[in-house]
């Protein structure tokens, strides 16, 4: 991960060409990109370790699976932002540059978590109280929905061409080390005060806590430069003035790859990052400690895997690792529920690795390979808006749907029937893409070039 690229053997000003990346600014991207995106997913990952919590606080119900899937409702309409972000923060990219937004995405997320944790809770505000946290969610929603596609690209872009995978898999290193971090302040919070005191006040101290780490962030990204294509791009005076449109006119096909790529990879990831918790503890019983223990440790097993599969996919290419993901999503689904429902420690850990096997290679494989689909002057607005409209439909309702299933059918191992229903979807979409590894990023599209050249060297 900390090696440093070969030095620079062409200039910027063609474009087309690789341009010239600096080894210590390429380092300030890489961390600040890095610590950041820790951030955004941190603070995603608080509300879902807290959920059992959080339902009981503004979603008083004398069912607990009621509760559950009234927060877990909240959940998703933070996903239902990310499409909106996506064009947002896309248009920004494109147009201003990577650097200035994903300063206004980290202050936006930052600024939305730390209001959760002053919010008044239904006993104190009655219906005010859940509003007050959708509009909290709409927020984060808004600020992840521009995060990763801005993120994604701005390491992709700095990456040399045979190291795009390894970079790009920095975007779900950091990710899913945000949903270890924000797991393991809720374990350690949970073994310091008592159930009754993590109810009352305890539960605001991890959504405070990203105050400071804001602080850091914002710091970090002040201290990079622009990305060396982005910059070439400008210079060059080919950056468009409507990125969207011109993302949706010309490069519909690779959207429409993409989001069915990002079915099983959407599904798959919300299982083991949001859906795990509660499912371990209000359906299979585990309690609070012994669930969040195992769930951080196979968070912190499975994040590190993922630049190993970033640097496979640069090895080996991105559809065979692509294809590798989707089909363990279908073969290891419904073991890795089955050892989930054995009930010891040892088992909810091997259990989630199981489920962790096509995460991590969909981690690694995916900041690369969505990247690579478009170019520079829509890469952000292709990649971000295809992306957020695959997680807004699956990720964020991965969790309701799995415990809808599980209330309809009375079956604890129905959530393996949706993964495995995603990774079929994944997998006769995957098999259609072409090969992108092997290839230089391309910068914008002449005017005069035809559909057909475009789609076959993207």
């Amino acid at each position: 991960m900390s090696q440093n690229p070969p030095e620079p053997t062409g200039g910027a000003g063609r474009m087309g060409d690789s341009p010239a990346v600096d080894r210590r600014a390429t380092r300030r991207a890489l961390y600040a990109a890095g610590v950041g995106n820790l951030l955004e997913w941190y603070d995603f990952a608080v509300f879902a370790f807290l959920t059992p919590v959080i339902a009981d606080l503004f979603f008083p119900n004398a069912d607990p699976i009621a509760a559950l899937l009234a927060t877990f409702a909240v959940f998703a309409v933070g996903f239902g932002m990310r499409p909106v972000g996506a064009v947002v923060f896309g248009r920004l990219a494109d147009k201003v540059g990577r650097r200035w937004t994903l300063l206004v995405v980290i202050t936006m997320m930052g600024v939305a978590t730390v209001l959760i944790g002053f919010m008044p809770t239904y006993a104190t505000a009655g219906l005010v109280a859940p509003i007050l946290l959708v509009v909290a969610r709409l927020l984060q929603g808004l600020s992840v929905g521009g995060e990763f596609g801005v993120s994604a690209s701005f390491l992709v872009e700095y990456a040399p061409s045979r190291r795009r995978g390894l970079y790009g898999s920095v975007a779900y290193l950091t990710a899913d080390l945000g949903n270890f971090f924000g797991g393991a302040v809720v374990f350690a919070l949970t073994g310091i005060v008592s159930a009754a005191t993590l109810s009352q006040w305890g539960w605001r101290l991890p959504f405070l806590l990203s105050f400071p780490l804001l602080l850091v962030g914002l710091y970090m990204r002040l201290r990079i430069e622009e990305t060396p294509r982005f910059r070439a791009l400008a210079a060059a005076q080919q950056k468009v003035q409507s990125p969207v449109s011109e993302a949706i006119r010309r490069h519909w096909r690779q959207m429409l790859m993409l989001i069915g790529v990002g079915i099983a990879f959407a599904v798959s990831s919300y299982t083991v990052l949001a859906f795990m918790v509660s499912y371990l503890t209000s359906v299979l019983d585990y309690s609070l400690n012994t669930t969040l223990l195992a769930v951080i440790t196979a968070t912190l097993i499975g994040a590190v895997a993922v630049p190993f599969c970033g640097a496979l996919s640069d090895r080996v290419g991105r559809k065979p690792v692509l294809l590798a993901a989707s089909i363990t999503t279908i073969v290891l689904a419904y073991p890795g529920y089955l050892i989930l429902g054995l009930g010891t420690f040892v088992m909810a850990i091997v259990g989630q690795l199981v489920l962790w096997v096509p995460v991590s290679l969909f981690c690694g494989v995916a900041p690369a390979a969505y990247s690579e689909m478009f170019p520079t002057n829509v890469r952000v607005s292709g990649f971000g808006v295809a992306y957020a409209i695959a997680v807004a439909l699956f990720s964020g309702t991965t969790p309701f749907v799995a415990t809808l299933l599980i209330d309809v059918t009375g079956n604890v191992l129905s959530p393996a029937w949706y993964l495995i229903a995603s990774g079929v979807v994944s997998l006769l979409v995957i098999m259609r893409i072409p090969e992108t590894a092997t290839k230089e990023l391309s910068d914008s599209r002449p005017a005069d070039e035809p559909e057909a050249t475009v789609t076959a060297r993207v």
